[in-house]
């Protein structure tokens, strides 16, 4: 009997352990896939923890090693976020633990793993070719900022940038300040010829607490 009871409650706890760690959701949110730990070496990186079965008061964060570090931490409603500043090392995973605040059990253990970020270069929208149709062209709002082949997200947006188009009837350049595609362009686009190619030139795009940089430039033909 006093076996049984033993392990009853042993399994009692680490059913209520093995639920607190299930209940404990982490992520960089600058990471696009929600599900995939990475943070990005040389970039901004925001560690985001929230949980439906503990309040962020009972809960402490800590690196297990010096390839991760964290600033302090920020309570918003329910979650918590903390800058996180990645040092990887030979590719092993930078590793944070999730803590009880009362116990200091550590309830889940979270491995990081690094990925550089690639230069960012500006979009028609979502068009991604050198070539699109007119239709789909049209179909664009904006240029957009892209971090090609990897899953950084950070919020760069376009500050302004030059339009430039020749046709047989003659060429435009319009200066635009902002992000979006105005009238005078949409219109431009859709009164040029199949086989005209269009530029973007100019192009700045910055980012919260980034300097103003210089994209390249953007041809795109019309199909």
């Amino acid at each position: 009997m006093t076996r049984l009871i033993i392990s009853l409650l042993f399994c009692g706890s680490w059913i209520t352990a093995s639920a607190q760690a299930d209940s404990v959701h982490v992520r960089n949110k600058w990471c696009s896939s929600r599900d995939t730990m990475v943070l990005f070496t040389e970039a901004n990186n925001t560690i985001q923890i929230w949980s439906h079965a503990l309040k962020p008061s009972e809960i402490l964060l800590k690196p297990v090693d010096k390839t991760l570090r964290i600033g302090k931490p920020d309570v918003k409603g329910d979650t918590i976020s903390v800058l996180a500043m990645p040092y990887p090392s030979r590719n092993k995973p930078m590793r944070l633990a999730v803590l009880n605040a009362k116990t200091k059990k550590v309830i889940k253990t979270v491995d990081f793993y690094s990925d550089e970020v690639p230069a960012p270069v500006a979009r028609g929208g979502n068009i991604q070719t050198g070539e699109a149709q007119r239709k789909d062209i049209l179909a664009q709002n904006s240029l957009k900022v892209a971090f090609p082949r990897s899953l950084y997200s950070y919020p760069y947006t376009i500050k302004q940038y030059i339009f430039k188009i020749h046709t047989p009837k003659g060429g435009a350049t319009i200066p635009v300040n902002g992000y979006y595609l105005t009238r005078d362009i949409l219109t431009q686009i859709k009164d040029a010829p199949a086989g005209t190619v269009m530029e973007f030139t100019d192009i700045k795009a910055t980012c919260p607490e980034c300097a103003t940089r210089v994209l390249g430039d953007i041809k795109l033909k019309i199909k």
